[in-house]
């Protein structure tokens, strides 16, 4: 359970004793007051029908355009420089490099087609100011909503107008566009694939569109495995549902040909993959940015044994331990030592019991970890006005600190809720999408988790699948609150 939604002085390190303020009881004030007065008051729950769903499809485009505004004010306003891998990464933009750099991205080579990128950005605007990459990290983010909402268009245009509403609320909440990083830069790349699969399983488009998608789907896969590989969990999740659909029916007249399709899809998509792949690795292997040395990258069982110690998230003493080993063989075998070490000392019980106590710190935070990284960052309120009030909500020892970590969790809570209720949803791509959250929370057991940040890369899965299982879970609240309803017109209730 997050400890998010505790009223008053939370009293933890994040917070530096900091309660919550009157934002959060007004915040709780408006939420129960309009839950009450659309449910008791005709005349209102009728008035707010025709402003949201009547007139949504002017009111919904300008929230969201306001919500985009008001990201752009923020970053603005408060761009501080970040800690933890945000911060190597920017310091390998600045022409001297330490040897501790080198040596970071020597081991860390993950992080190097991230590097590049923003290398071609600072290179392009003549900056390498926090303040470019926080408008940049704004661009990612809304161009993964933007993409989210043209998929939900091509499957069911009745579902626009929610789904613009959702994001809204969502990236509201949402202060990580301060740290331009992999786990943003990924979320365009995710909705990208998942829009380009939506686009190749439409039969109602042309053939030729549809093989141009296909191979569009096959450079999104690239970059994310270069980006943030674990990301690549949807596209597992396609494969799995699309083998399956393929040979559920083994008969038919239509069936011979929709395998010879499928063989075409997937051949072109290996296209896209190898070509693609090619050109990246082949950039990053000739990079001249910062000198790195290849043999000393950290094998992913490093990560795999970090995610079983502790509460399993980072674990420095691992880290440190991977710098002194003198080959790559040496990193594999003091991983694979404490890895089996680390699981005998548990048992299959204590194995078990930890792996459900990770799970809640996986996905319990509706923040995705805010100030929780080390380093994460330094700055203190000092600003003024409107920086100020910025400042209050998102900075170490802000006022308003807590309240922003509560009405955050509250609107998580909403989110899985709603995916939750709408299990009755079974089409293609719900199954799809409901794999992959699964498979992701499998990804963060198995391997460094310990915190919610690593949700992030999958939030465009979370916010998809939110909104094509959102009439299952109002036909769901509906059926469990008519008593509620006796009064609503017959037009309303089927909406």
């Amino acid at each position: 359970m997050s400890p998010n939604l505790t009223l008053g002085d939370t009293l933890t390190p994040q917070t530096l004793g900091e309660g919550t303020t009157w934002v959060t009881i007004v915040f709780l004030l408006l939420m129960v007051g309009i839950a009450s007065a659309f449910f008791v008051f005709k005349k209102f729950r009728l008035s707010m029908l025709w402003l949201f769903k009547d007139k949504g499809s002017i009111v919904a485009p300008i929230i969201l355009s306001l919500v985009i505004l008001i990201q752009v004010i923020l970053v603005l306003h408060t761009h501080p420089s970040i800690g933890f891998d945000p911060g190597a990464i920017h310091e390998g933009l600045l022409p001297d490099h330490s040897n501790e750099l080198k040596a970071y991205f020597s081991m860390y080579t993950n992080n190097l087609a991230l590097l590049l990128l923003q290398h071609q950005i600072a290179v392009f605007a003549n900056s390498t100011s926090w303040l470019l990459f926080d408008i940049v990290n704004v661009i990612f983010l809304d161009v993964a909503v933007l993409l989210n909402i043209l998929t939900i268009a091509l499957i069911d245009r009745q579902k626009v107008i929610a789904t613009i509403y959702m994001h809204a609320i969502w990236i509201l909440v949402f202060p990580m566009i301060l740290v331009p990083y992999s786990d943003v830069v990924v979320m365009p790349l995710v909705s990208g694939l998942i829009l380009t699969y939506v686009i190749a399983q439409k039969s109602n488009f042309k053939l030729v569109w549809r093989l141009f998608a296909t191979l569009g789907n096959g450079f999104f896969l690239t970059a994310i495995y270069f980006i943030k590989p674990s990301a690549i969990v949807p596209i597992i999740a396609i494969v799995a549902v699309e083998f399956l659909y393929l040979f559920r029916n083994s008969v038919g007249i239509d069936v011979q040909w929709q395998k010879l399709k499928s063989i075409m899809i997937a051949l072109l998509l290996c296209v896209g993959v190898v070509t693609s792949y090619a050109y990246v690795n082949h950039q990053i292997e000739s990079q001249q940015v910062i000198e790195i040395a290849p043999h000393r990258t950290v094998p992913a069982i490093h990560f795999i044994n970090m995610g079983v110690s502790g509460n399993g998230g980072y674990n420095a003493k691992d880290a440190l331990a991977m710098g002194r080993q003198p080959s790559q063989k040496a990193m594999v075998d003091y991983s694979k030592k404490h890895l089996i070490a680390r699981l005998k000392k548990r048992g299959f019980f204590g194995y078990i019991k930890f792996l459900i106590s990770k799970q809640n710190r996986n996905s319990s935070d509706g923040t995705f970890a805010w100030l929780i990284e080390g380093n994460f960052m330094t700055a203190k309120p000092t600003g003024a006005g409107l920086t100020r009030l910025f400042e209050d909500f998102v900075y170490p020892e802000g006022k308003y600190l807590s309240d922003f970590r509560y009405i955050a969790q509250v609107v998580w809570i909403l989110l899985l809720s709603m995916i939750a209720l709408g299990w009755r949803s079974k089409n293609k791509l719900t199954q799809i999408l409901r794999l992959s959250i699964v498979g992701l929370f499998m990804y963060l057991l198995i391997f460094e988790g310990g915190r919610s940040r690593y949700l992030i890369q999958g939030l465009p899965v979370f916010w998809l699948m939110a909104a094509l299982v959102l009439p299952d879970t109002m036909a769901m609240l509906r059926s469990k609150l008519k008593w509620l309803q006796k009064d609503v017109p017959t037009q309303t209730m089927k909406n």
